[in-house]
């Protein structure tokens, strides 16, 4: 839902040797468990490796993954498939959740190659919660037309469900208008645009209001395990769908995919309050889907030591930006105001040309006749 930003990445040097989710090797590797999720299945434990990592032989396949610290050469451990990409992913025993990623055996004289994850604790709860959710999903999609009584009892079902929501939302005393960031984005104050703009979209894409279409990627292999464990949902701060934060929470999720508008508030950095909102107009052009089409609007408020709050108002329409910057005083204005030529340069110089660039200021407030002053002179 938000426009995609071009980060730039540094080349870093490799360590190791490493095995593309697209090599022959694990891609026959992945075959091997084609249809298996949510199957359980025993692994014996072969051998150590020397990363830490065990070789274990599992649905006849002999695998590397990593395993508890307990795990013995010759032991026989409880397993559940709950992913097959990016990387073949298994549930680790029956009691506290643990996960693990597989990858196909070492060939002999040859390195392990990536390291795979391995998640315990909060992080594999996270992921238990997730894959619950996939079972759920899969089973809904395999509702077939012979079992449409079925299908309808889920659909009213659901259909009640989120009707209790909105009425739980409704019923809120305050009602909520933003994702609320639980931390600063930034550890410290920064002049550094690059890392501002990483910032805002890491918090905005972390918010949760994201949260289900994440776990459909996450599904297809698009992003992983960790990413996901870090929002909201996953990490078990969502209390029921009946609570009425929870349930304006979900409001506001379906407010962004009906209205394409959402707004995060919490501090860029410690002390720096920000409220920020983000919108798409597509009745301008740009079909359903298409990112780059319609216009985009975007609005920040912060205060400042020096100048009060100022609220940001930013249009971007094709390749034409628009910026509106509302001061709290007439000395703030001003400031900005002699800052005009430096904006512009700076937006010069990151290939955005500024189109427009209006800056009002809130009017001085009037000032009262002196006590006693004679009116007519």
């Amino acid at each position: 839902m938000l426009p995609r930003d071009s980060l730039p990445l540094s080349q870093v040097a490799r360590t190791a040797a490493t095995v593309p989710v697209a090599d022959p090797r694990q891609q026959a590797f992945q075959r091997a468990f084609t249809g298996m999720v949510g199957q359980s299945m025993q692994a014996e434990v072969l051998s150590t490796l020397p990363d830490g990592s065990f070789v274990v032989r599992v649905n006849d396949t002999a695998a590397r993954m990593p395993l508890p610290g307990n795990a013995q050469v010759g032991s026989q451990v409880a397993l559940t498939l709950v992913a097959v990409t990016p990387r073949p992913t298994f549930q680790v025993g029956s009691g506290a959740p643990a996960f693990a990623e597989a990858g196909p055996a070492p060939e002999e004289g040859k390195p392990a190659g990536a390291p795979l994850a391995y998640l315990q604790g909060k992080d594999a709860a996270a992921l238990a919660r997730t894959s619950a959710l996939l079972a759920q999903t899969r089973t809904m999609a395999g509702l077939g037309a012979g079992a449409a009584s079925d299908a309808n009892t889920s659909i009213s079902s659901a259909g009640k469900t989120l009707g209790d929501i909105i009425a739980a939302a409704q019923n809120a005393g305050t009602p909520a208008t933003a994702a609320l960031g639980r931390t600063p984005l930034l550890g410290a104050a920064s002049l550094d645009a690059g890392s501002i703009a990483g910032a805002l979209q890491e918090g905005m894409g972390k918010s949760g209001l994201f949260y289900e279409s994440h776990v459909a990627e996450w599904a297809q292999g698009a992003r992983s395990m960790t990413d996901l464990a870090q929002e909201p949902q996953a990490q078990g701060r969502m209390p029921s769908p009946s609570d009425p934060a929870t349930a304006q929470f979900i409001n506001m999720q379906l407010t962004a995919h009906e209205q394409a508008r959402v707004a995060w508030q919490g501090q860029l950095w410690p002390g720096q309050e920000m409220r920020w909102e983000v919108e798409r107009d597509a009745s301008d052009g740009g079909a359903a889907g298409d990112e780059e089409g319609g216009t985009w609007q975007s609005r920040l408020t912060l205060r400042f030591g020096a100048l009060g709050e100022v609220a940001a108002r930013v249009v971007l329409s094709g390749d034409q930006l628009h910026i509106r910057l509302d001061a709290a005083s007439a000395d703030a204005g001003q400031r900005m105001e002699a800052q005009r030529a430096r904006l512009e340069q700076a937006l010069d110089a990151a290939g955005m040309p500024l189109s427009t660039l209006a800056i009002h200021a809130a009017p001085a407030p009037a000032t009262a006749p002196a006590p006693g002053a004679d009116s007519d002179g």
